[in-house]
């Protein structure tokens, strides 16, 4: 695909109908791909010890992701609590794939009611429900289309992935107070745009994903 056909696209193509999250209505029980135990790799949390709810799927195909997030087990609210116990981390971090492609009020309520401080990392072209606002502390927005969804009015950080067709005009700077700018991967032609682009927005930052370079999860 050319740079002039993903830009037509806004960048990024839509998942094929049988690769979308599938929307349960009561939010019971989730396709899950995995749960782990890591520390945060990304922007302004980095470093905190993190448990990791993948959620499966996602509404977007973009070229450049390196996560594996098709394959699931579906799980009640009740057994995604119980593995989330097995760890120690006081923040959950929920992640995809694309999160807000499922019905998680429910799981997040029951997380905060146990006592977590939840995270929740969005490609930015959902909606959320009003109530997650109430439940979600922390809100990282990785742009993967031009605009982002009008509904998400809370956002914590936005992270932009420099990779070829990045423009730092793309950057909604006035809808979150922290800016991070993160390579598509370690090619020094991405961090090298990424720098220069810093250069022009010091009030803007880079992130780097340590979790990688750790070889943690």
């Amino acid at each position: 695909m050319s740079e002039r056909e993903l830009d037509s696209l806004e960048g990024i193509p839509p998942a094929p109908a049988d690769r979308m999250p599938v929307w349960l209505e009561e939010g019971r029980v989730l396709q899950v791909n995995e749960i782990f135990y890591s520390i945060e790799g990304e922007g302004l949390r980095v470093g905190q010890p993190t448990t990791f709810v993948r959620l499966a799927r996602c509404n977007l195909r973009c070229f450049f992701c390196d996560t594996e997030f098709d394959s699931y087990v579906e799980m009640s609210v009740e057994q995604i609590l119980e593995e989330v116990g097995r760890h120690t981390a006081e923040w959950v971090c929920l992640t995809g794939g694309e999160p807000l492609g499922q019905n998680i009020v429910p799981l997040c309520g029951s997380l905060k009611d146990a006592g977590y401080r939840l995270h929740i990392e969005t490609n930015g072209t959902i909606d959320p429900a009003p109530a997650l606002y109430e439940l979600i502390e922390h809100w990282t927005v990785s742009p993967k289309r031009r605009t982002i969804a009008a509904g998400l009015t809370r956002i914590t950080e936005l992270k932009y992935v420099v990779g070829k067709t990045f423009r730092e005009d793309m950057v909604e700077e006035d809808r979150a107070e922290y800016i991070y700018l993160q390579p598509e991967s370690s090619r020094s032609e991405y961090i090298h745009k990424a720098l220069e682009i810093l250069t022009r927005h010091p009030g803007w930052r880079l992130s780097c994903r340590i979790h990688r370079m750790l070889d943690l999860p």
